[in-house]
């Protein structure tokens, strides 16, 4: 059932996606010694789903993630399975606007392999092209990243919610064994009870 739901969802997220793709554009961003050339585009999700999706791309390529001065790195990557060159990647992502929680804008500067990018000029555009395309084609990728996200959360809160569902049907079992208990207890005092009245001796 769970397999279906996804299916139906990505099939969905698929519908959608045809009708709406952001595009990068070529900009700078403020890094280290200056400004650098870098790809740039906007996203309608939050940060932290931006962030986990390129975490988690790259990762199954094997590259893990840096951090470094407030950028996500990932050394000696491939933007594609079938990218001739590789190259170190730093991404910025952050909020479109104060106030905006849930929309990014990405940038993405391409660094040549253990290159110091902070030395870079501004006028060096190393794959900008090719940042711009990966930045073009990353929505996708993130939509389907919020859905799985999303979906394992839910399933976390059914797990959560019926665990505490067993513990409180554990508890009213405990619960309605003391009330037993405690009914055959009154029930035996009252026959006590009963008992030392009839033994009493009756008065002259």
């Amino acid at each position: 059932m769970k397999s279906f739901i996804l299916c139906s969802a990505l099939a969905l997220l698929v519908s959608l996606t045809a009708f709406g793709q952001a595009e990068a554009i070529e900009g700078t961003i403020a890094y280290q010694k200056g400004d650098k050339r870098a790809a740039i585009v906007e996203l309608p999700y939050p940060p932290e789903i931006v962030e986990g999706c390129l975490k988690e791309q790259f990762a199954k390529n094997g590259v893990k993630e840096q951090k470094l001065k407030g950028m996500q790195v990932f050394k000696n990557a491939r933007l594609t399975p079938t990218d001739g060159e590789a190259a170190d990647l730093y991404f910025k992502v952050e909020k479109k606007s104060r106030r905006d929680d849930n929309n990014s804008v990405v940038y993405l500067i391409m660094g040549r392999p253990n290159e110091n990018v902070s030395l870079r000029t501004s006028d060096d555009a190393y794959r900008v092209q090719d940042a711009k395309s990966f930045l073009s084609n990353l929505q996708p990728q993130t939509q389907t990243y919020e859905l799985e996200t999303n979906i394992s959360k839910n399933e976390e809160t059914i797990k959560k919610s019926e665990k505490k569902l067993t513990d409180l049907q554990d508890d009213r079992k405990k619960l309605d064994k003391k009330i037993k208990d405690q009914e055959q207890d009154l029930n035996k005092l009252k026959s006590d009870r009963e008992s030392l009245l009839g033994r009493r001796a009756p008065a002259n």
